[in-house]
């Protein structure tokens, strides 16, 4: 059991390092080939597209685990349950996509409808094919899942930039909109083969068909929905800003805001899933502790984790403000960084969204609370605050910053996020930061900061070198330095098995 959990967790998290390295390749790739417009309704359709496609979700990958692993002999009617209630919602994006779209500004264009259409598509194949991943993930068979992910993905890179650099050069007179729809048509094309790949493969677990058990199917509803709501909203307040923009500004400015900010949060929303594996890996100790009310080693646990999350996000943050000019102009071109094009630049959101992460891993570990010790619905509570904040803000904050005012309401909601967490977390088990340890943490990174920045002013080796060599030594000092401050945490971990 244990060689499984580990080969699991393993493939995974090598699966996830590979998609990182090619999503950021794949970046590179369109925001060199399209224009900052182009790039902007690229951006804006996937956003779009993802609160339809959270909609249809309802939790249900992580609700159908759940159920599978408590009731293994009744897997194949949870499975069949599952695809054909997410079937039904699927189907309704496509429909209510489309619908709403033709009655929003700058959303109604035939370019825009139809690659709506193509990546409407694209969701309910990729809304089956997590029904599928959820079959295989309880009986623990994920490794050939991702396996197929990661080599599907780099297949759907290497039809990208056949399409770019081949079929449509950005050297020739052919209009743009041939290669944008068939960039989104590779996408979709991607999905199916990944999906029926998937599907023979789980096959071999459980038969796969469609049930309509009309009871059970509102049980999964019943049980899924406050988990739903909350993560739902979480997209939201990720993603609304890209859509206010586009209603807020004229469409020319708008095109331009919503290509500078996005290219930023992408490489943000990269960043993002590396908490999830650390997290993911306390739970089940952070739920036991729970379950005995040990206030003394839950206390210890969150201390610590707490500890190493702060110290990760410090040195990401300090990373990325020091090298995003050479990260940017390596994968992006010097339109996303002229102030003459716009008011603001990438740069400047960067600079901004980078804290987001800084706030987002910690109040992660709080939302852990929440879930370990059963109290759910606070995260739902809290979720619409900060839902309701983030939009009266950025409706007022958007006419006169821009993008930079969206940047800006995504950190003040993170901050508040942050807050709100950490003080309902409290009245759960009460624990204290060890602000010592905070200190010596920001001063060394300032430290850092300070000097590196000093050898880039002084000593610049150029975009590709400077992130190979200084990054490199930059990066094996910052971690050799953290680990020194956190050694405590190898022992508390070998002190919470005994």
């Amino acid at each position: 059991m244990l060689k499984k959990i580990a080969s699991n967790t393993i493939s995974q998290i090598l699966s996830k390092v590979f998609t990182a390295i090619i999503s950021i390749f794949l970046i590179s790739a369109l925001t060199k080939y399209l224009s900052p417009e182009m790039y902007w309704q690229y951006n804006k359709i996937y956003n779009y597209l993802a609160i339809f496609t959270f909609l249809a979700d309802l939790w249900l990958y992580t609700i159908s685990v759940r159920e599978i692993s408590k009731d293994r002999e009744n897997a194949h009617k949870i499975v069949w349950n599952v695809m054909s209630l997410r079937f039904i919602l699927a189907i309704a994006i496509i429909f209510l996509s489309v619908l709403i779209a033709l009655f929003l500004p700058w959303y109604n264009s035939n370019i825009t409808l139809i690659s709506i259409f193509i990546i409407s598509i694209f969701s309910v194949f990729s809304l089956m094919n997590s029904s599928v991943l959820s079959l295989m993930q309880a009986f623990m068979k994920i490794e050939f899942s991702w396996v197929t992910f990661v080599i599907w993905k780099i297949v759907n890179l290497s039809i990208i930039l056949f399409i770019i650099y081949f079929i449509y050069p950005k050297n020739t007179t052919t209009s743009f909109d041939n290669s944008f729809i068939l960039i989104m048509i590779s996408w979709l094309i991607w999905i199916i083969v990944n999906y029926y790949m998937n599907y023979f493969y789980a096959k071999k677990i459980v038969e796969i068909k469609f049930l309509f058990d009309i009871d059970y199917m509102k049980h999964l509803f019943k049980i899924s929905l406050p988990y739903w709501v909350a993560l739902f909203l979480s997209i939201v307040y990720f993603k609304v800003d890209v859509v206010i923009i586009s209603l807020l500004e004229p469409q020319v400015k708008a095109d331009l805001s919503i290509a500078f900010y996005s290219l930023p949060m992408k490489i943000i929303e990269v960043l993002m899933v590396i908490w999830v594996f650390f997290l993911n890996s306390i739970l089940p100790s952070l739920s036991e502790l729970f379950k005995e009310n040990n206030l003394e080693k839950i206390t210890i646990l969150l201390k610590n984790s707490f500890r190493f999350l702060f110290s990760f996000s410090l040195i990401i943050v300090v990373l990325w403000i020091l090298f995003w000019k050479d990260i940017i102009s390596i994968i992006a071109t010097k339109d996303y960084l002229d102030s003459t094009i716009h008011n603001y630049t990438s740069y400047d959101a960067m600079i901004v969204v980078l804290f987001v992460l800084l706030f987002y891993f910690i109040s992660s570990l709080f939302n852990y609370i929440f879930i370990a010790s059963k109290n759910e619905k606070t995260i739902l509570h809290i979720n619409i605050i900060i839902t309701i904040v983030n939009i009266v803000w950025n409706i007022l904050l958007i006419p006169k910053f821009s993008f930079i005012g969206s940047a800006l309401t995504t950190l003040f909601s993170q901050i508040l996020l942050f807050g709100l967490s950490y003080y309902f977390s409290r009245k759960i088990i009460k624990f204290d930061f060890d602000f010592f340890y905070l200190l010596k943490a920001i001063i060394f990174s300032i430290f850092m900061f300070l000097l590196w920045n000093y050898f880039l002013l002084n000593y610049n080796l150029g975009h590709i070198w400077n992130i190979l060599i200084y990054w490199t030594i930059f990066f094996i000092i910052f971690i050799w330095y953290f680990l020194l401050l956190n050694k405590s945490i190898i022992s508390w971990q070998l002190k919470l098995k005994n």
